[in-house]
């Protein structure tokens, strides 16, 4: 995902960004397809919330299991 900061400029990354669920900080992880129930032989790439443990898709994850 690039989302664009405030201000209307450079992209930033999903792990820039605050949880939505609870305003936390997300921080890369990886997991196997399998934990998510996904069709793959590799780790996925996630952002995860280090305070509620959301989890979201970046773009590049994404447009890899598409």
């Amino acid at each position: 995902m690039s989302e664009r900061s405030a201000a209307g400029g450079e992209a930033v990354s999903e792990f820039e960004l605050s949880c939505a669920t609870c305003g936390g900080t997300l921080s890369r992880t990886a997991v196997s397809g399998d934990t998510l129930g996904v069709a793959v032989e590799r780790e996925v790439v996630l952002a995860e919330c280090v305070d509620c443990g959301e989890r979201y898709f970046p773009r590049e994850t994404l447009d890899e299991l598409t």
